[in-house]
């Protein structure tokens, strides 16, 4: 993967915050990652509009409120019950490996779950003001498979789970709970785009517990990565985008899916050409591609999202039946935030190593003093039956 972000070089050296410090705690939440909750509220949110023409913004309001509050519950749970393997995580990557504050000893191991049961029960107060029982019921669902991700006792992503209960969470439910929470409710379109996004999210967390199997086989941590190994990793993820892309196109065919729609999803589809060749060219046991690898399997679903979303609302007007203008104007200004904040992304990553770096949120290698030599990942996979610690 030369042509991407962070494929070709060691990531520039930053300034680490200050112990203690609230740059420490942002970079902490790993803020970055909450573009995908935003996206993913937006994406059911569209699929609402377009079943039934209306818009509710109280409730798009309150859906976000709880999509970020939940993900980032996540990401400080995740940073403490996961201490031990991203500290013995060789290679991490700005996208996978964890924030490293814990690791760095920025901050305490308390500060994290602290803020993790803060939002934990932030997220809980939010479940109670949704309207309806169903509603209520979704979100609290979601929000025990999120705790229970890395907290005990299930543990998921210690038991080969953690790859099906986080696509769940974020790219089935998600946005489920938005068009649920509209009014009228969802839509025909709504299980194919959900099922299509949930499917894509299981086959991009397989590359990003990929990146960590080193790690993660030395805590006894089985992700379902881990008990693949990466060959059949590699087989699995080209085979499933492949069939994936397939059904787009089988749908926009038969006239199940509206073009536009499957135009745009099927625009996204080199992005997953970028990350099936880095995988089949050994990409992740080199320290300076393995970043350009998970930036990329992570950016093809917000992408997925933006796109559908977009495709929906052109859809409504080619139908002489545009949406709300509220909700037009919510829409185009997040796809624009996104695109930004991805142009910035992209651009940081590649400039050379000796300027200054711009932000966290580069997709590439976050130790400079890391070797670029490609190093073997492991090809036993780790054990199911093996105990978590």
């Amino acid at each position: 993967m030369s042509d991407a972000p962070g494929s070709s070089a060691p990531r520039p050296a930053t300034a680490s915050p200050a112990p203690g410090s609230f740059a420490a705690f942002v970079q902490l939440a790993r803020v970055k990652f909450l573009f995908q909750s935003m996206m993913v509220t937006g994406f059911g949110v569209t699929l609402a509009v377009h079943a039934t023409g209306t818009f509710s913004l109280p409730w798009y309001l309150l859906t976000l409120a709880f999509a970020w509050s939940t993900h980032l519950m996540t990401h400080f749970c995740n940073e403490y019950f996961d201490l031990e393997a991203d500290r013995a995580n060789p290679r991490p990557t700005a996208w996978t490996g964890g924030s490293r504050v814990l690791v760095d000893g920025l901050l305490t191991p308390a500060t994290s779950i602290g803020a993790a049961f803060v939002l934990l029960f932030t997220s809980l107060a939010l479940v109670l003001a949704m309207p309806t029982l169903p509603a209520r019921l979704l979100a609290g669902g979601l929000t025990a498979l999120a705790w229970f991700y890395t907290a005990p006792p299930l543990r998921l992503n210690y038991h080969a789970l953690g790859e099906a209960s986080c696509a769940a969470v974020l790219y089935a439910m998600g946005p489920l709970l938005a068009a649920v929470l509209q009014p009228g409710g969802p839509g025909a379109l709504l299980w194919w785009c959900t099922g299509l996004v949930a499917a894509l999210q299981v086959l991009r967390c397989l590359v990003m517990n990929l990146a960590d199997i080193e790690g993660d086989a030395l805590v006894g941590k089985a992700t379902l990565a881990g008990v693949l190994g990466p060959r059949r990793v590699t087989h699995v993820y080209t085979a499933g985008q492949t069939l994936l892309y397939a059904g787009v196109l089988v749908l926009a065919l038969t006239q199940v899916l509206p073009a536009l729609v499957a135009a745009a999803q099927l625009l996204v589809a080199p992005v997953a050409g970028l990350v099936v060749r880095g995988l089949r060219t050994d990409a992740m046991s080199d320290t300076g591609r393995s970043g350009g690898v998970t930036f990329w399997a992570s950016m093809q679903l917000p992408l997925t999202t933006c796109a559908t979303t977009l495709a929906l609302l052109a859809d409504l007007l080619s139908a002489g039946r545009p949406a709300p203008a509220l909700w037009n104007a919510i829409a185009g200004g997040t796809a624009l935030l996104f695109t930004a904040w991805l142009y910035r992304a992209v651009a940081a990553a590649r400039r050379p190593a000796h300027h200054e770096d711009t932000g966290s949120a580069a997709p590439v290698p976050p130790e400079p003093h890391a070797s670029t030599k490609p190093r073997p990942l492991p090809v036993e996979p780790v054990r199911e039956g093996r105990e978590a610690r």
